[in-house]
């Protein structure tokens, strides 16, 4: 299995301010100020924007039978605000720290959104759902996108032998679950070598960076 860590220059750059931190923290407050899923223009609010910043729009649905106004109106709204979406992120809001006593948790309150997304778009939504809960609960959720993924195959092949009956259990979605112990594992030996604390937002930007650069490199070949 191989086993990398990012450079310090890497680490380094993920914690700098970039142009795209106004835009996300707009976000981030948008969820914070409005945690809960009680009124249906704050829920209709965040799904919209952050699918649309975050390019998993919702709306982006197997079987189009009604207008995109109408089925945030009538199938999104009613859906959020009648589940138990508010019991799972408010028990994860007591947490203080992600662990490894506490992922099972996480990960089953992201597989819930996935599930009941999945109702009403007849898709997997497991990035959407990612997204969704990370401005919910920044440092709990890990950002989940096919370039995060790739990216990750840079520093861990395989999900440590530790996390392996995690990924697997019934209530889990098993690629997000792959997914978010590979940065769980990444993050804490980052943290472990350099001394250091990074946050999920952090690791993102290296893996975006990574991303960027690689398709960069492939368009600059071509």
């Amino acid at each position: 299995m191989t086993l990398q860590l990012p450079s310090s220059k890497q680490l380094d750059k993920s914690k700098q301010a970039n142009p795209w931190d106004f835009g996300n923290k707009v976000l981030y407050d948008l969820c914070r100020d409005n945690f809960s899923h009680r009124q249906d223009e704050k829920i209709l609010a965040k799904v919209w924007l952050i699918g649309r910043a975050y390019s998993v729009a919702i709306e982006r649905r197997r079987n189009k039978s009604d207008i995109n106004d109408n089925f945030y109106i009538d199938k999104v709204a009613p859906t959020f605000r009648k589940s138990n979406l508010d019991d799972h992120i408010h028990k994860l809001k007591q947490i203080k720290k992600l662990t490894v006593d506490n992922i099972q948790q996480v990960l089953e309150s992201h597989m819930y959104l996935t599930t009941i997304v999945s109702k009403i778009t007849d898709l997997e939504k497991r990035s959407f759902s990612s997204k969704y809960l990370h401005f919910h609960l920044p440092e709990l959720f890990f950002i989940y996108d096919t370039r995060a993924v790739t990216a990750m195959r840079n520093f861990i092949s395989r999900v440590p032998k530790q996390f392996d009956d995690m990924t697997k259990t019934r209530n889990v979605d098993n690629e997000y679950a792959k997914f978010f112990c590979k940065c769980f594992d990444l993050k804490t030996r980052i943290e472990k070598h350099f001394g250091t604390t990074i946050t999920n937002r952090q690791l993102d930007n290296i893996l975006i960076e990574i991303a960027n650069n690689n398709k960069a490199s492939v368009n600059f070949q071509r």
